[in-house]
């Protein structure tokens, strides 16, 4: 069993989830049956790959914003649990 699979029904969040490399994180670990939390700064790109599985969820937030940081966190852990994992892409 991968390290992925053993953390089945996790909650993750990656950022820079709207395209490229976290994109295909995001999606890897949503096959893994983890929920998957995206940020970036741009919704489209968010919704577009939110769209690609039920597990992945998009928030628009500038990791630069310690404010809209703040504010993700709440809102990914008031409908997803506590983040388990965070990809800091």
């Amino acid at each position: 069993m991968s390290v992925v699979e053993t953390m089945a029904g996790r909650h993750a969040l990656v950022t820079g989830g709207g395209s490229g490399v976290g994109r295909a994180i995001a999606l890897a670990l949503a096959d893994a049956d983890i929920d998957v939390t995206i940020c970036g700064r741009r919704e489209a790109a968010l919704v577009e790959v939110a769209r690609e599985n039920d597990r992945i969820f998009g928030i628009a937030a500038d990791v630069t914003n310690e404010a809209a940081m703040a504010s993700l966190y709440r809102q990914a852990e008031a409908a997803r649990g506590p983040i388990d994992i965070v990809v800091a892409n």
